[in-house]
């Protein structure tokens, strides 16, 4: 092969080599979106969990807490 020819094969390779790299890149930043996004619904979900827990003792739910709160303070 020519220098030229050569020169043209290495400039295709590392052009290919650049549009993978952003097409992985585009991924990894669409997939950091998406478990961002399902860790904070977790969180709010877990939240909601602790609260139903902390009123079990007592209620089944915050609104019957509440009730619960009110006699006693009576």
């Amino acid at each position: 092969m020519s220098a030229t020819q050569d020169w043209i094969k290495e400039q295709f390779e590392l052009e290919s080599k650049i549009i993978e790299e952003r097409k992985l890149g585009y991924n990894v930043e669409y997939n950091n979106m998406r478990l961002t996004k399902e860790i904070e619904e977790l969180k709010g979900r877990i939240k909601q969990l602790e609260t139903d827990m902390a009123y079990q003792t007592y209620a089944t739910s915050p609104e019957e807490q509440r009730i619960y709160d009110l006699r006693r303070t009576d």
